[in-house]
């Protein structure tokens, strides 16, 4: 049996207006009429079904998953956040205590994927190599030498996007301008989509291996108890599943991918992921592009735009933006300071 584990905790800062910390972008239709939370519980329907589906998210997002899914999937609330180990921890520990164990896929909520063919080839071979007791991520084939994301680094560079199974080598953090460069000419790094398959007792075993005070935290809990869950969460350290396992693990595995898949980390990429006019504008809302090009404009009144170029205009109930489109790490800092509720 495969579970799904969709982390829907974050809070899109570099989205700011649009995402907030009162409603993140994983909520938001950026992308359709859907939710990017509903496209990805949707992407993995055909071999999660909704059930078995464990959505992580924290504690004041609860009415709004409730208000997408009512019922029809598990809702996990996080006390705190401690990033992603923590949190999958448990939910391996609850899949394995319901369902008996089985493969679980974890997916973060606020990515989008284009090609849900390609992305679901990619999965059954995952999954298929889950089930030999491997930890399998997905390597996105890089397009540019982009500097926002990390990597990771497979023993070849010589594989069939989608379908080939390698040994994960090593992750690497986020490159400067150069080492990007060089890392897309040797073509054995991939972007890190921070999507992950494996064996639940598999990680579970891991996390004992190589985060032993995690595991115990975990391990010596009812993972349905509340108040024995928010003990652990408190006591537990604030660390990736990247940290925890997957740089430290032997069973590391990857599947080079091609599928379309952006994390929208900002304005930019936004932009790039929708479609554009003849001068290469997004606009979202009543808006007039007078000699405009490249601009992300989304705004609830009417809106004219004169001579812009690579620019973003938000207007939302709570503020306006006007930035570059390039600035979604500033717009990030900022919307951290001002702690936008």
């Amino acid at each position: 049996m495969v579970s799904g584990i969709i982390l829907a905790g974050g809070s899109g800062t570099r989205l700011w207006p649009l995402s907030s910390s009162a409603k993140p972008k994983q909520f938001l239709n950026l992308f359709s009429d859907k939710s990017m939370l509903r496209e990805t519980s949707e992407r993995i329907a055909d071999i999660v079904p909704m059930k078995h589906q464990y959505i992580l998210t924290g504690e004041k997002y609860m009415p709004l998953v409730k208000e997408e899914f009512g019922e029809t999937v598990n809702i996990m609330a996080e006390p705190q956040a401690k990033n992603t180990a923590p949190c999958i921890l448990w939910a391996a520990f609850m899949i394995q205590k319901h369902s008996g164990g089985g493969v679980a896929v974890v997916m973060p909520s606020d990515h989008t994927i284009k090609n849900g063919r390609a992305f679901h080839a990619a999965l059954d071979a995952a999954v298929g190599k889950a089930e030999q007791g491997h930890i399998v991520t997905f390597g996105i084939r890089p397009t540019r030498a982009e500097t926002g994301y990390g990597y990771v680094e497979i023993e070849t560079s010589e594989y069939q996007a989608n379908q080939t199974v390698v040994k994960l080598v090593s992750f690497h953090e986020k490159p400067n301008q150069e080492l990007a460069g060089h890392y897309l000419q040797a073509g054995n790094f991939l972007w890190n989509s921070g999507m992950f398959v494996f064996d639940i007792q598999t990680m579970i075993d891991e996390f004992q291996e190589y985060e032993p005070e995690l595991y115990h935290l975990f391990a010596a809990i009812d993972p349905d108890n509340r108040a024995q869950v928010a003990r652990a969460f408190e006591q537990a350290k604030n660390i990736s599943i990247d940290y925890a396992v997957m740089e430290k693990t032997k069973k590391a595995y990857c599947i080079p991918s091609d599928f379309g898949w952006s994390d929208v980390g900002g304005y930019e990429s936004l932009h790039e992921e929708n479609e554009k006019d003849e001068c290469g504008n997004v606009t979202d809302g009543n808006a007039i592009m007078e000699q405009s090009k490249d601009c992300y404009v989304n705004c609830q009144k009417p809106v004219v735009c004169v001579g812009l170029k690579d620019l973003v205009v938000v207007e939302t109930e709570d503020a306006i933006l006007v930035a570059q489109k390039d600035m979604s790490e500033q717009i990030g800092k900022i919307a951290k300071q001002l702690n936008v509720r």
